[in-house]
Parts: structure tokens; C-alpha cells; sequence
């Protein structure tokens, strides 16, 4: 491929005439004062600074914006490019270009010197590198955050390409092989096709420079055959096209002499057996004409199968668009047919710029679906880039699933460790609206607060005027942030709050804890003394600022159950400990072979205080020891109760009654049973009945579970769920 370029217009002295190359770009009225102060800040600090390419950098900056106008890129884009080589060669600083030209430039120059990672990802990963994978994922978000970025610089590689006749064959080769690493397939994802087809032919110029000038000396020599049986094929389908009223562009093109390259790869063939070199393109106005095209074609030339490619119902990954047809020609020659609209041949020349242009005076935003497209492109790059057979599967995870990308409702894209929730997107955003936050939509959908944050969405922070953090959001088991910068912010927030508002909440807590869980009669000073605390208020306190884990209080409430029930009367112990009827979940000491079960009054479960009661021909029945049952037993048959215990090493499960009051509504018993199906546990029944008077519904249900630690968790699940008002465990 060989590029033509413009004459840049000069003076009678030889120096640059700015107002006619501004002219030769056709820019308009508004863009050419900003683009004109570039150029001047440009030559007052880079005229005379020359770079390696055999220019300097006030003229590199020039070339660079003549490929970005191409591109019909908005005045920033071009004015950037124009002092990006300046800034970068000479001691111009980003605080002068944002005082002679402006915030949005100087953010543009700052964010392409971040960029300049992107021409180390040739070199081999160090597996060891934070640092270095670091580096590589800012580089990805400033990339994603504003496509001009990327596109400024791939024009910058293509402007170097287009000068190494310059160098040394080793800078070439350099050169020319991270060109086809790294910034060929970049401008390929992102469907630059013109720049992609442009930088690789140079690449390949350098790099196999004898097998490019046999392609190139093979072109050459059927120039006049070629361009004459593409002059015949191009008036027979104009012809035919216009009698079926169908304006078209019909062009003959030769090639790339790099996808002929690889075609002969491909095919295993020399060029002699590659009959499709050259092409003919058919642009028209609708999709509809474009098959209408291609039933003429088909008509006019016998078509080929295999070569049929239909990329209009089926885009390519990075959004090309087009019908690919091989048909034989004249005198039994194979020619390509190219047939696509006029939109798409623009948004195959430009890819993302036919898409997301800026309009002078209004930049266009690019919407929440585009972003997703461009996003998902990059890390497809960076992922095809860095993928090695010989690096590590936790590598290759450490930079593309240790972070997630999400968008805020204005398109704003938002780094995240993966794992995190919207409640951590809230904090990120600002303390206080985390703080305020009390819901979420993802997708325009709501979501619980402990949704786990995918690549890709979009998240609106919902929140209240007067609302604050709750404690729960500490508690880790339950899943509510994932970063340790909002959990501090969180916990700060509680530490600023008054001692009684500590007491008064982590009483509120506990209390509810408990009542979940059914434990009551609880000798909170016992509880405070064993850890150490001198009062109650001073544990609640203690556990309200979140210095004091709940599980550790919970535990202590267990064994001062246990030490707190009265003294029973002493059980002979002539018999060994008898683990009854082959069972592992309970040791019924003092007795053996009798039969044990568990009472159905109140279901007790491992964790929760037990005694036995023992029964006529049914052995022992172990009940709570609060069962109201067991206590009335104490009383008239104390003869009959008996010392039991859990077994620690127990994987049996137990039936627990558990009572949840929530809005009725269609769909709640539904997400209740998968809830509980996603968890594993078991429902062994289901009442339903609805309160007519406020339309709340109640729901006991009867589930199997292993120990209290399970209880709460899936006690905390179902809170979760949409329209509940409470929920809690029965006896």
C-alpha cells in the first residue's frame, strides 16, 4: 500500500503557511481558531525539534492531524495531536498546554502519556510484576474512558511507519514487528480497517520485505490486464444494476498486499493460483439493495460457495459489515464482490470514528451500549495480546478477572475490584452517597445491595435524605462490600457516632440476632465480664462501633445457657455413654440401647441447649431446654429427664420452623423456594395464609439445616429478598 500525502503548504521562507493548512484540512469556521493556537504554540516550541523520523515535531504533530481529520475527528482530537509530539520531545509542559489551550486538550495530552505502556506489551509479562500488571490495566480503563485516546494513538504509529524509510534495518524490524503485534490487531478490534490494512503493509514491508516486492512486482506486471477486465466488469453491473434501479458506487480495488500474503498462506498456494487479487466494491443505499446486488452478481458470474461470506447478518466481532462473493469472471478469471451500504463502507474505513464522531459545537456522547461494545473490544484485544500457552492460568486471571469495569447512569466508566457491590460503587462514587444509599438498579433493574458487580453494567445508586450506614453492611458473611475502602468508611462513619447511639445500636442488633435465632434470657453482664468488658453497655458499645464480632458474644450466649439451667438430680453412671440406636447426632449419657428422637415441639438443633426426656416404648425425646413442654416435665416427672448432648462431629440435618411476614405479592413463594434451592436446603413444609386486612402474607416453613451458623445465613438470604418484612425462627 502506498500512501500519498498532501504537499503541506509553505511560506515564501519555507516554514509552515498555517492558515492554508488549515484551509486544506476543510475544518470548520468554529474548529480552526483552537486548531490554529496548536499549530502556533506547536512551532514556537517544536519548529526547530527534530525527532527520529526525519522531521520534527511541529511537522510530525501536522501529519498526525491530517490521519485524525481523515477520521473526521473533533477539533480537540487534532489540536492534541498537533502538541502531543512537542510535549513529549521538548520541556512543554501539561500545565502550559492547559493554560494556552485548555482543560479538555490537557487532559487528552495527559491521558495519551499514560498510553505509553501500550508499545511495552510486546516485551514478556513478568508473572511477578504487580507494578507491571497494574500499568497494563490503567491502560485499558484511560483507553476505555475516551476512544480519541486510542485512536490519536494509533495515527501516531501510523505516521512512524509511514517514516522508518529513515532508519536502520533493526529499528524497522522493531518497529515493524510491534506494529503487527500490538497496534494492527488494536485498530482490527476496533474496525479501522483503513489504518489496520495500512500499518500491515508497512509492517510486512519491513519484516519480509523480499516476499512484499514479489506481491508488489506481480501486481504491477497485470496492472493493464487487471484494470482492464475490472473496467468490463464494472459497466456490466452498473449496467444491470440500473435496470433494476438500483444507484450504486461500483469501484475495482486491488488487494492489500498483505492479506494476499496471507491468503497464499493460508491456501498453501503462490501468487499464480491467486485468481482473486484484485475486487470489485458495490456500494448502495439499504440493506435490501445489498442482496438485491448480490442476486444480479450471481446471475451475471458463476458464484463460488466456499468463498461466500454474508457479514450482514452475521457481523464480525468488532461491528464489520458487509457480503463477501467470489464469482468466475471473464476468460475463466476469479474476482471478489465486496456489497455493502454506504454507512457501512464508512464505518469499515473509520470503525469506532463512524460511529462516535464529534460533531462541532456538540460533541456526541457515546451511549451506554456503545461503551459496552468498545469495553468488550479492548479487553478482547488485551486478552488475544497477552494470552501465552507458557503464562500462568492466575496471571492471565490477575489481569482480566481481578478487576471489573462498570459504567455510572452518565457513561462514566468506574474501576472495581471484581467481587464488588454496589454498596462499594457507592462509596467509591463519594462517602456520603454511600452512606444515603438504600437500593440499586443495575441495568435499570433493582437489585439487592450484595449483588456481585459484572463487567459491563450499568449501576444507579438509589438513596435517602436522612438514611446511615447499617451495621449489617460490616458483617462480612453477609456479603455487603467488598473493598476494604468502604468498609473503613463505613466503620469511620460509626466510630463519629455518641456512646448511646453505639449502645442503642448494638443493642437493637444483638436483640434482633437473637430473636432470629431464638435464644431469649440472656445474663448479658455474665456475657460482658467473660470478654472482659467491666458492664453490658460497655460490650454493646463495644459490638455497636463494630470492635466486638457478633459471633464471638453468640458463642458465649450458648455456654451460659448451658451453665445458667438448674441443677438436675445426679444419674447413675454405672453404664458407659451410649451413642443410641447407631445415631451420631446425639450421646445420651447414664442409659443404654434406648431409641432417641427429637421432639417435635420444638425442634431443637445442634447448638441449642438440650435435655432428654425419657418415654414410655419410645426411648428418649430430646427437646429445647425452654420447651415449655420440658419445663412442665421438670416440674411433675424431674425422674424422667436425662443429660444428652450434640455430638460434635454430627452432618445430620434438623427440622427448624422459621416464620416469614412479607408483602403478598405474585412471585413471593416462588423466590422464597429458590433461594432456598440455591443455598441446598431442604423445605420439608409450607404453610401459606394471607392477611386480607393489610395484604401481608405469612409464610412457616419447615426446612432442614445442620447447625445455627446455617440458620442465620439463610435467614439472611431470604431478608434479601424483595417485600419482606421480617422473618425469624419459631418454636
Amino acid at each position: 500500500m502506498v500512501h500519498i500525502k498532501t504537499p503541506t503548504p509553505l511560506n515564501n521562507d519555507g516554514s509552515v503557511d498555517i492558515d492554508a493548512w488549515i484551509k486544506q484540512l476543510n475544518t470548520s469556521s468554529q474548529s480552526a481558531p483552537l486548531i490554529k493556537d496548536a499549530c502556533q504554540l506547536a512551532r514556537v516550541t517544536g519548529e526547530d525539534q527534530p525527532v527520529k523520523y526525519g522531521t520534527t515535531c511541529f511537522l510530525q504533530g501536522l501529519e498526525i492531524a491530517e490521519i485524525l481529520n481523515e477520521l473526521q475527528f473533533d477539533k480537540e482530537s487534532i489540536a492534541a495531536a498537533i502538541v502531543y509530539s512537542t510535549v513529549k520531545y521538548t520541556d512543554l509542559t501539561i500545565e502550559d498546554i492547559e493554560e494556552q489551550l485548555g482543560e479538555k486538550i490537557a487532559r487528552l495530552i495527559k491521558s495519551l502519556q499514560q498510553m505509553s505502556i501500550i508499545s511495552k506489551l510486546s516485551e514478556k509479562i513478568d508473572p511477578h510484576s504487580r507494578q507491571q500488571l497494574d500499568n497494563i490495566r490503567k491502560m485499558l480503563l484511560t483507553m476505555v474512558r475516551d476512544v480519541r485516546v486510542v485512536v490519536i494513538k494509533l495515527a501516531e504509529r501510523l505516521f512512524i511507519m509511514r517514516s522508518l524509510r529513515h532508519q536502520n534495518e533493526n529499528v524497522q524490524r522493531d518497529f515493524a514487528q510491534i506494529t503487527m503485534d500490538i497496534f494492527a490487531p488494536l485498530a482490527n478490534r476496533l474496525g479501522l480497517h483503513q489504518i489496520k490494512w495500512e500499518l500491515e503493509d508497512l509492517a510486512f514491508s519491513y519484516l519480509e520485505s523480499k516476499t512484499y516486492k514479489e506481491i508488489a512486482k506481480h501486481l504491477d506486471e497485470r496492472r493493464t490486464d487487471r484494470d482492464n477486465r475490472i473496467k468490463r466488469i464494472v459497466e456490466t453491473l452498473n449496467e444491470n444494476l440500473n435496470k433494476t434501479h438500483i444507484k450504486a458506487d461500483v469501484q475495482g480495488r486491488a488487494k492489500h498486499i498483505y492479506s494476499i500474503k496471507r491468503k497464499m498462506q493460508r491456501k498453501n498456494v503462490d501468487f499464480s493460483q491467486i485468481y482473486d487479487a484484485t475486487a470489485v466494491r458495490v456500494l448502495v443505499n439499504t440493506t435490501d439493495e445489498c442482496y438485491s446486488a448480490l442476486s444480479i452478481a450471481h446471475e451475471l458470474w458463476k458464484s463460488i460457495p466456499e468463498e461466500f461470506d454474508d457479514y450482514i447478518n452475521a457481523p464480525k466481532p468488532n461491528g464489520y459489515q458487509s457480503i463477501h462473493t467470489a464469482v468466475i469472471g471473464p476468460a475463466n478469471k476469479n474476482f471478489e464482490i465486496q456489497i455493502r451500504t454506504h454507512k457501512m463502507h464508512e464505518e469499515s474505513e473509520k470503525g469506532v470514528a463512524a460511529h462516535w464522531m464529534y460533531k462541532e459545537g456538540k460533541p456526541k456522547q457515546l451511549d451506554y451500549e456503545e461503551k459496552i461494545v468498545w469495553l468488550r473490544n479492548l479487553l478482547d484485544w488485551q486478552k488475544e495480546l497477552t494470552h501465552d500457552a507458557s503464562l500462568p492460568d492466575e496471571l492471565e486471571k490477575s489481569i482480566f478477572e481481578e478487576r471489573i469495569y462498570v459504567f455510572t447512569p452518565a457513561g462514566d466508566i468506574i474501576d472495581l475490584p471484581a467481587g464488588s457491590t454496589p454498596l462499594d460503587f457507592a462509596y467509591h462514587i463519594h462517602s456520603e452517597v454511600g452512606h444515603r444509599c438504600r437500593g440499586a438498579k443495575i441495568n435499570t433493574k433493582i437489585v439487592p445491595l450484595t449483588y456481585q458487580l459484572k463487567t459491563g453494567d450499568q449501576v444507579e445508586v438509589l438513596t435517602a435524605k436522612n438514611s446511615n450506614p447499617s451495621r449489617d453492611w460490616l458483617i462480612t458473611q453477609r456479603g455487603y462490600l467488598k473493598t476494604s475502602t468502604a468498609r473503613a468508611k463505613v466503620l469511620q462513619w460509626f466510630k463519629h457516632q455518641d456512646f448511646e447511639t453505639h449502645v442503642a445500636n448494638g443493642r437493637d442488633t444483638l436483640e434482633r440476632e437473637l430473636q432470629r435465632l431464638g435464644i431469649d434470657k440472656v445474663n448479658l453482664s455474665e456475657i460482658a465480664t467473660k470478654l472482659n468488658y467491666k458492664s453490658a453497655d460497655l460490650m454493646l458499645a463495644a459490638f455497636g462501633n463494630n470492635n466486638l464480632r457478633l459471633a464471638q458474644i453468640t458463642n458465649l450466649i450458648h455456654a451460659e445457657l448451658e451453665s445458667s439451667l438448674p441443677t438436675k438430680p445426679e444419674i447413675p453412671t454405672t453404664t458407659t455413654i451410649k451413642e443410641v440406636s447407631g445415631k451420631d447426632h446425639i450421646t445420651v449419657q447414664g442409659v443404654g440401647n434406648l431409641l432417641s428422637r427429637l421432639a417435635k415441639c420444638c425442634k431443637p438443633v445442634p447448638g441449642d441447649p438440650i435435655i432428654g426426656y425419657i418415654t414410655q416404648g419410645q426411648g428418649v425425646t430430646v427437646h429445647h431446654r425452654d420447651c415449655k413442654n420440658i419445663i412442665y416435665a421438670d416440674t411433675t416427672s424431674p425422674d424422667r429427664l436425662i443429660e444428652v448432648q450434640w455430638n460434635d462431629s454430627s452432618q445430620k440435618t434438623y427440622p427448624v420452623d422459621i416464620e416469614i411476614i412479607a408483602y403478598d405479592r405474585q412471585g413471593l413463594v416462588r423466590d422464597i423456594t429458590v433461594t432456598m434451592a440455591n443455598e441446598k436446603i431442604n423445605i420439608l413444609n409450607l404453610n401459606f395464609s394471607i392477611n386480607k386486612t393489610n395484604n401481608n402474607a405469612k409464610v412457616i416453613l419447615t426446612i432442614a439445616i445442620s447447625d445455627l451458623s446455617s440458620l442465620s445465613k439463610i435467614l439472611d438470604h431470604i431478608n434479601q429478598i424483595p417485600n419482606i418484612h421480617s422473618i425469624k425462627r419459631v418454636n
